[in-house]
C-alpha cells in the first residue's frame, strides 16, 4: 500500500463513461473497450491493499476523490458517429447516470470529500471537433470560433451533471459528506474570449506542438505531437493547447486556480446551508 500512499490515479486514456455494451447496442464498435465500469474495479482492488473493511472506509474518509471529467469520449463517439443532435442530447442521461453510480459506490466505501470535475467546452478543442469540422459550415461562434453546438452539448451535460450532485447532496445530507463541482468550462471560455488578459497569444484555439492547418493538429494522426514532422510553438505558456487534446501547464494553472477558487466558494455554501437545514 505504500506505493499508494500519496494518491493513484485511474484514468485511462480514451476510456468512456459508458460500458462496450452501451455502444455496440447503437451499432458502434469501441477500439479502447474500457469505461468507468473497469475503473471502478480497479478503484476496488487497490482499496483493497489497506486492510480491513475499517482500515478502507478510514483511508477513504480521510481522502479527496477526484471525479472526472468523464464523458468526453463518449461524446466524441457519437459525434463522429455522425448521429443528429438530438440523438445525441438523449444519451447526456445515461453518461451523468454511470457517473453518479461510481460516486455513490465511492461515498459507500467511506469517502467524504468528492469533487466532481464538469466538462469542458468540447467546441473548443483542436482535438478533432475544430479540426474535423473545419470547411463543412458548421456553427462557429463569435467571437470565440468555437463551434456552437458542441459547446451547448457540454452545458447540458454540465447542467445535468449539477443536477444530479444536487440530488446526491440531498440524499447524504447529515451524513458529512461534501460533493463539490469543478467548473472547467467558464475558466477555458474565458482564455479563449480574451486571451491577452490572461498572458496568453493570439492564438487560443491552435495546438502549440502538432502538426500543421488553422489549428496544428492533423485530423488523421499524421503528425501528432512527438512525431516525426510534427512541430512546436516557441513559447508553450503563450498558448492553451498543448497538442490539441491536453492543455498546457500556463492553461491547466489558471484552471486549477478557478476550480480551487469556485470550490471554496461552493463548499462554503454548502456548510452554511447544511447548518441552517
Amino acid at each position: 500500500m505504500a506505493d499508494f500512499q500519496q494518491g493513484v490515479n485511474f484514468a485511462y486514456g480514451r476510456s468512456t463513461a459508458l460500458g462496450p455494451e452501451f455502444f455496440e447496442s447503437k451499432g458502434f464498435t469501441l477500439l479502447m473497450p474500457v469505461s468507468l465500469a473497469n475503473q471502478t474495479e480497479w478503484f476496488k482492488n487497490v482499496l483493497q491493499l489497506a486492510g480491513s473493511v475499517e482500515e478502507q472506509r478510514k483511508l477513504m474518509a480521510t481522502s479527496l476523490v477526484m471525479m472526472g471529467e468523464m464523458g468526453i469520449h463518449d461524446y466524441l463517439i457519437f459525434v463522429t458517429g455522425k448521429l443528429t443532435e438530438v440523438e445525441i442530447r438523449t444519451f447526456v442521461p445515461h453518461i451523468v447516470g454511470a457517473i453518479r453510480s461510481v460516486i455513490t459506490e465511492v461515498i459507500d466505501a467511506g469517502a467524504k470529500t468528492v469533487v466532481v470535475r464538469g466538462m469542458i467546452p468540447l467546441g473548443c478543442q483542436p482535438l478533432l471537433m475544430l479540426s474535423l469540422f473545419e470547411g463543412t459550415g458548421a456553427d462557429y461562434s463569435r467571437p470565440t470560433g468555437c463551434l456552437a453546438r458542441l459547446n451547448d452539448l457540454a452545458r447540458k451535460h454540465n447542467h445535468a451533471l449539477i443536477g444530479m450532485i444536487l440530488e446526491l447532496r440531498r440524499a447524504y445530507r447529515g451524513t458529512g459528506v461534501s460533493i463539490l463541482y469543478a467548473d472547467q468550462m467558464d475558466p477555458v471560455i474565458k482564455l479563449v474570449f480574451e486571451p491577452s488578459k490572461y498572458g496568453f497569444g493570439d492564438k487560443p484555439l491552435a495546438a502549440c506542438c502538432g502538426g500543421s492547418g488553422t489549428y496544428n493538429f492533423d485530423p488523421t494522426f499524421a503528425t501528432l505531437c512527438g512525431m516525426p514532422g510534427a512541430n512546436k510553438c516557441a513559447d508553450p505558456s503563450k498558448y492553451v493547447s498543448w497538442d490539441g487534446v491536453h492543455l498546457t501547464d500556463a492553461a491547466n494553472r489558471h484552471v486549477a486556480g478557478n476550480v480551487l477558487r469556485s470550490t471554496m466558494l461552493r463548499q462554503t455554501s454548502y456548510t452554511a446551508d447544511q447548518a441552517s437545514s
